[in-house]
Parts: C-alpha cells; sequence; structure tokens
C-alpha cells in the first residue's frame, strides 16, 4: 500500500493541503479557506463569470428588440421631445400600444431564456442573498415601487419609482442597448423599456423576500 505523507502550509488568507503519494509523480492540491474568513459578496460573483455565448444570445435578443422599438417608434413623435408632459404621456402611450401589437405572442422568457436565467441567478445570489448582502437588498428595497401586476408587455406604473440598482449587481448583468434598464422590483428582476414604460422581460426572485 502507497504511504502516504501530508504537509501543511500556511499562505495568507488561506491554507493549502498538499499531499504527495510515495513513488508517484503528481501532487494533489487543495485550498482550504480559513477559519472564521467567509468569502465577500464581490469576491463570490467575481468568480460567477457569465458563459460567452450565453451573454451573446441576450445581448443579441436585446437587439433585436430595439430595432423593432426604434421601427415602431419611427411611426409617431420621439418621447419626452415636447414641453406639455400630457402630450409625452400620449406619444409614450401610443409607442407602448404599437409594441403590445407587435409583440402579442410575446411570453416570459424571450429574451432571459432558461440558460441565461439560471446563470444569472446563481451569478447574482452571493450580491441579493444571505446576510452578508444585506445593504444592498436594503437599499433597492427603499426605492421600491408599490407591488404591481408584473407581465410581459404590462406597463411599469407611471410615475412609480424605480428602485436603485447596486453597482456590484449591474456588473455582473450584461450591458444593455440604450432604452432599456434592469430594475428589481419586489424580488423580481425586470427588463424596462424606458420610452414606451412598459415590461420587456422579467425574472423571478431573483433577491430573498425576508432574510
Amino acid at each position: 500500500m502507497k504511504k502516504m505523507r501530508m504537509r501543511l502550509f500556511a499562505t495568507i488568507g488561506a491554507a493549502v493541503i498538499v499531499t504527495s503519494c510515495a513513488h508517484a509523480d503528481t501532487l494533489q492540491v487543495q485550498t482550504v479557506p480559513p477559519v472564521g474568513i467567509a468569502a465577500s459578496p464581490s469576491d463570490a460573483a467575481a468568480k460567477a463569470v457569465l458563459d460567452e455565448d450565453l451573454v451573446s444570445d441576450f445581448r443579441r435578443r436585446a437587439d433585436k428588440y430595439m430595432k423593432l422599438h426604434e421601427k415602431l417608434q419611427n411611426l409617431g413623435d420621439r418621447q419626452k421631445q415636447r414641453e406639455d408632459i400630457s402630450e409625452n404621456l400620449v406619444s409614450e402611450q401610443a409607442l407602448a400600444m404599437r409594441l403590445r401589437f407587435a409583440r402579442h405572442d410575446a411570453r416570459p422568457g424571450d429574451l432571459f431564456t432558461a440558460p441565461i436565467t439560471m446563470a444569472l441567478r446563481r451569478a447574482m445570489a452571493a450580491e441579493l442573498r444571505g446576510a452578508a448582502a444585506r445593504v444592498a437588498r436594503e437599499s433597492i428595497r427603499e426605492g421600491a415601487p408599490a407591488t404591481f401586476v408584473l407581465a410581459v408587455n404590462g406597463d411599469y406604473p407611471a410615475g412609480a419609482s424605480r428602485s436603485v440598482m447596486p453597482g456590484n449587481v449591474l456588473k455582473i448583468l450584461p450591458t444593455l442597448p440604450a432604452g432599456l434598464e434592469y430594475r428589481i422590483v419586489d424580488t423580481h428582476l425586470v427588463l424596462i423599456d424606458l420610452d414606451a414604460n412598459i415590461v420587456v422581460d422579467y425574472i423571478l426572485d431573483v433577491m430573498c423576500k425576508t432574510c
């Protein structure tokens, strides 16, 4: 039976256990977190790198949506170009109506497909769940709008506040084309069309409610 030798080396921030086997050419190295020190949410998020193919697919879908948005927007007056707020609201609602008609068969998951949804949930978990993410959750909830029925093509309530998106969460999420924004509503990640003020897609329960 092969004899085993184990040596323990102390390193800054972690312990490394090196196990060698007699008459063997390989070493087995295992990094062990030091007792009493836990990885910060940002450290965990930094390791949760999103797959490039998933990100590319999501961006392609977002770009496709914005091409439709631009096409339909060119059929009417652009938003926020007039001083009369009521006229801007009418223009916004007209764009929203055209988008709903063009996307009458839109469903949750059209942009946030199942693979990107799973990847984003994993990547955001350290930043939005658990005791270490308490401050981030509190900042989001401070500016959160009242709960409303969440539906693709549904209105984001006119005049409703938009929760702050912490920078550490935004760093995880794929970049968006101009005209789209991420927001967290209740515990859900929502993708909003700013000019039409409608929900484009969403992911349920990315943030814990009571933790």
